[in-house]
C-alpha cells in the first residue's frame, strides 16, 4: 500500500456508537477507505497489532487497518486526548497511553474505547501490556506503575528522582526491561515485582527499546545512536547508523530488526550496522509507530498522517 497525503475525513460515513460491557464508549467510529482513514493534520505516535488489525494512535484519533485488507476505520476520541503509545495484550485487546494521565482500552479490535485515569503523582511516558493482560506504565520521577484491572486501580513504584523512564517491555511473563534518562536500565526477572538497576551510559538518553530475548536488545536515543547488548544489558556497544538521524521505534519481523525515525527513515539491522530501506512513493517528516502485521510485513506511521505497509526483505 503506497503512502498518500490523505483527503479530509469529512467524507467518512458515520456509524453508531458501540456499547461495551463496561459502559458507554467514549469514541465515535466511522467507516473509511485507505485514502480517508487519516488526514494531513494527524500526527501519529504509535502502532500496535493483534492477530486481526493494526491500530495507529495520535491526538484524539485512532486509525484501524485490518490485516486482511478489509475496510479500515477511523475512530475519534472524545475530550482532550493525546495518545503517545499503544500496546496489544495477549487477549487481543488494546491499551493506549494518553499524555493527559489516562489509559484508553479497546476490547473490540479498536472500534470503541473507554478511558481510565493513571496515577496523578507522575507523568506517564511509556506503556506495555504485561502478564495476564495487566497494564504497565513508566514516566517521570523514575516511576513504574501497574494495574491488574484495566486501570481501575494502580500500584506505583517511584523513587521520586529527577529522571524520566521512557520505555517498558515484557520479554515474556517474567522478564521485563525499562529504559530511561541518564542511561538508566532496569530489568526484572519476577514479573515486575523487583527491579535491578544498571546503566547504558550516563550521557545516553534512551527513546525506544526492543529486546528480542532476555539477552539481546537494542536501545536508541534522540541523537541517533543505537546501542546493542548481547548479555542482557551487562554491556553495550554502539552500532553504526550512517544516517545519524534520531530513531523512534523498533520492530522484529521474522528475526530481522527494523528501526524507524526522523525524516521518515526506515533502517534494517544487518551485519552489525543499520542500512537504509528505500520506500517508493513515500514521505514523512518522522515515523514513530511501527508494528509487525504478519506475512513478513510491518506497518509504519508518523507525521502528516503518513502510514504505509512495508514488506520485509532479507
Amino acid at each position: 500500500m503506497n503512502f498518500k497525503y490523505f483527503k479530509s475525513a469529512g467524507v467518512l460515513l458515520a456509524v453508531s456508537l458501540v456499547l461495551t460491557a463496561c459502559g458507554k464508549s467514549e469514541s465515535t467510529a466511522v467507516s473509511a477507505t485507505p485514502d480517508t482513514i487519516t488526514t494531513r493534520v494527524d500526527q501519529f505516535q504509535g502502532v500496535a497489532s493483534n492477530q486481526k488489525v493494526a491500530v495507529i494512535v495520535g491526538k484524539n484519533v485512532v486509525a484501524i487497518v485490518p490485516h486482511d485488507g478489509g475496510k479500515p476505520t477511523r475512530v475519534d476520541l472524545k475530550g482532550i486526548v493525546s495518545l503517545i503509545d499503544v500496546s496489544a495484550c495477549a487477549d487481543g485487546s488494546f491499551v493506549a497511553l494518553d499524555f493527559y494521565k489516562k489509559v484508553w482500552t479497546s476490547s473490540d479490535n479498536g472500534q470503541s474505547w473507554l478511558s481510565a485515569k493513571t496515577p496523578e503523582n507522575f507523568r506517564p511516558l511509556g506503556l506495555a501490556c504485561g502478564p495476564s493482560n495487566s497494564y504497565w506504565i513508566v514516566g517521570s520521577n523514575s516511576s513504574i506503575a501497574n494495574s491488574s484491572n484495566r486501570g481501575s486501580s494502580w500500584n506505583v513504584n517511584t523513587n521520586n528522582e529527577d529522571a524520566m523512564f521512557n520505555t517498558i517491555q515484557f520479554i515474556d511473563g517474567q522478564n521485563a526491561v525499562v529504559t530511561g534518562e541518564y542511561g538508566t536500565f532496569k530489568k526484572s526477572s519476577d514479573g515486575g515485582k523487583t527491579w535491578a538497576t544498571s546503566s547504558i551510559g550516563p550521557e545516553f538518553y534512551s527513546y525506544a527499546a526492543l529486546f528480542t530475548s532476555t539477552r539481546e536488545g537494542f536501545v536508541t536515543s534522540l541523537t541517533g545512536i543505537i546501542m546493542h547488548t548481547k548479555d542482557g544489558g551487562a554491556s553495550w556497544t554502539s552500532t553504526k547508523n550512517a544516517t545519524g538521524l534520531s530513531q523512534f521505534g523498533f520492530v522484529n519481523v521474522d528475526g530481522r530488526i527494523y528501526s524507524v525515525g526522523l525524516g521518515g527513515t526506515v533502517l534494517s539491522f544487518n551485519g552489525g550496522q543499520w542500512n537504509l530501506v528505500k520506500l517508493e512513493n513515500f514521505g514523512a517528516p518522522y515515523l514513530k509507530g511501527v508494528a509487525a502485521i504478519g506475512k513478513g510485513s510491518f506497518l509504519v506511521a508518523g507525521g502528516n498522517g503518513a502510514w504505509k505497509v512495508v514488506t520485509a526483505k532479507n
